[in-house]
């Protein structure tokens, strides 16, 4: 016992390691976080694709909102000349 105290000091051997363990903490969250950014950015590319895998365009949008009867005819001219300025 007296041999480790003096040899390790108070913490024992392991004294010298806890870099080590910050480091791997340090890792192993900054893998989460990229983990968890990939699938965001994953879900947001897939749910802005339309029907036919390709990406919609604001006159598309527009298109399928007037046909919803989300929006009048007028609001639709209106929105349209505007796109497609």
């Amino acid at each position: 016992m007296i041999h480790c105290l003096t040899t390790y000091g108070w913490a024992g051997p392991w004294a010298g390691a806890w870099p080590f363990l910050v480091v791997a903490i340090a890792l192993k969250l900054a893998l989460w976080a990229l983990i968890v950014t990939a699938l965001i950015f994953a879900v947001r590319w897939l749910r802005r694709q339309g029907p036919h895998g390709h990406l919609s365009t604001p006159l598309e949008i527009l298109r399928a909102r007037y046909a919803r009867g989300e929006i009048s005819r007028q609001d639709f001219e209106s929105m349209r000349q505007d796109v497609e300025r």
